[in-house]
C-alpha cells in the first residue's frame, strides 16, 4: 500500500459521503493520507483493533467474513463512497470483518480522532455512522451464521 497526501478532488467525495461543505473536512481531518492498493490488499484484518475509518474513494472492495479457521467468505462488496471501519469507533471492538481490494483501488484514513470531531460537530452524521454500524454488526452477524 502506498500513501499520499489528499487532494481537492478526494475531499469532494469525502464532503459528499458526509454530507458537509468541503472545507470542514480539509480543517477537521489534518492527518488524512489517500493510500493506493493492488487488488488483493487487505486494507482491515478481522480481529485487530482499529485506529482509523475509511472511505473508498476508488475501486472495489470484498468485505470478508470468517468462516472456520483458514476460510473466509464474501458477505458484502464496497465502492465508492462507502465508509468502512465505523463498526470499532461506534464499539470499543476489534475488526469485524476484512477488507480486501479487488482491483486497483484508493480510499481515504482518516484516524479516529479526526472522525470523531467530525461527528461531534455534526450530531445527525453520527446517528446515521451508528445506525450504518449497527445494521452492518446484524448483518455480518447473520452471514457468520449461515
Amino acid at each position: 500500500m502506498t500513501e499520499r497526501k489528499a487532494v481537492h478532488a478526494d475531499l469532494k467525495v469525502l464532503s459528499k459521503t458526509f454530507s458537509v461543505l468541503t472545507s470542514e473536512i480539509e480543517e477537521t481531518f489534518g492527518s488524512l493520507t489517500v493510500c493506493s492498493c493492488e487488488p488483493e490488499t487487505v486494507i482491515l484484518k478481522e480481529g485487530e483493533t482499529g485506529t482509523s475509518v475509511y472511505v473508498a474513494l476508488k475501486g472495489k472492495f470484498s468485505v470478508r467474513k470468517s468462516q472456520w479457521i483458514v476460510m473466509s467468505k464474501e458477505v458484502a462488496r464496497l465502492g465508492p463512497g462507502d465508509l468502512f471501519g465505523e463498526i470499532g469507533f461506534i464499539l470499543p471492538t476489534t475488526r469485524s470483518a476484512s477488507i480486501v481490494a479487488v482491483e486497483k483501488c484508493e480510499v481515504a484514513r482518516i484516524v479516529l480522532g479526526d472522525f470523531k470531531k467530525l461527528l461531534d460537530r455534526h450530531s445527525e452524521l453520527r446517528d446515521r455512522v451508528e445506525e450504518m454500524a449497527r445494521r452492518r454488526l446484524y448483518s455480518l452477524s447473520a452471514a457468520g451464521q449461515s
